[in-house]
């Protein structure tokens, strides 16, 4: 009978919901944990750094102090520069290399993951439409891959935020709407939810730019450090 026959595209039950709710979190917990990381121990160590130097300046800093103009100057400079803009250097750099790292970490740990929550957040949007869920539930996806899926990627709701910006990123001028219609035409008969997500994730994973898999470059934090200490040499020259 017609109506006993399997549904492929059911909606999720509180077991799929709970899976999916872990899943998120399992993501979000180690984003965050790369994240956070990274931009505390380089903005650490140009905060230790600069106190260093500013201590073995101190001296000369107060001698230089009250004295003639030039020299009140550049005393009052250096800890402009040891307390203001070296630390918001090493701040800017620090989120960026923190960033890198994240895009890196997801890029070859997640990159499947990520688009498997994407699917399932798209038919958690579906499912709150009753004529689509209604197609659904009858094994019916057309128009959920013509209509829903265009209009979920404009809106993208109930994404959790961080996962949103880093899916944009990732997905960036992939044609996901064609990718669904290739699932629907190579799973043919097999086609249920676990299989077309599967099928989906890893296509688009496929597809993520190769510059967004590059570990972020370690250079530019080293660049920064020499930056540091050379600027922090002209004072002690200069006040010496």
């Amino acid at each position: 009978m017609a109506e006993n026959a399997e549904k492929h595209f059911s909606a999720p039950s509180w077991k799929d919901k709970i899976n999916l709710t872990g899943q998120t979190w399992k993501m979000l917990t180690g984003i965050i944990w790369r994240y956070a990381s990274r931009w505390a121990f380089i903005f650490f160590i140009g905060i230790v750094l600069n106190i260093g130097f500013f201590i073995m300046l101190h001296s000369k800093i107060d001698f230089f102090l009250g004295r003639s103009t030039a020299q009140t100057i550049l005393g009052i400079g250096s800890i402009i520069f040891f307390f203001i803009l070296a630390p918001i250097a090493y701040f800017w750099f620090a989120n960026k290399y923190a960033l890198q790292s994240v895009l890196y970490f997801v890029g070859n740990h997640l990159k499947e993951t990520i688009f498997s929550y994407f699917v399932s957040k798209a038919f958690e949007y579906a499912y709150k439409q009753p004529a689509i869920k209604a197609q659904l539930e009858n094994n019916k996806i057309e128009d959920f891959i013509n209509i829903t899926l265009p209009e979920y990627l404009q809106k993208l709701q109930g994404m959790n935020g961080v996962l949103r910006k880093l899916f944009k990123r990732f997905s960036g001028n992939m044609d996901l709407v064609a990718i669904f219609k290739e699932a629907q035409e190579s799973l043919g008969g097999e086609i249920n939810m676990k299989n077309l997500e599967h099928y989906v994730a890893q296509k688009a994973a496929e597809k993520i730019p190769l510059r967004l898999l590059s570990p972020p470059n370690k250079w530019w934090v080293l660049a920064l450090i020499l930056l540091n200490g050379g600027i922090f040499a002209i004072f002690w020259f200069v006040m010496s």
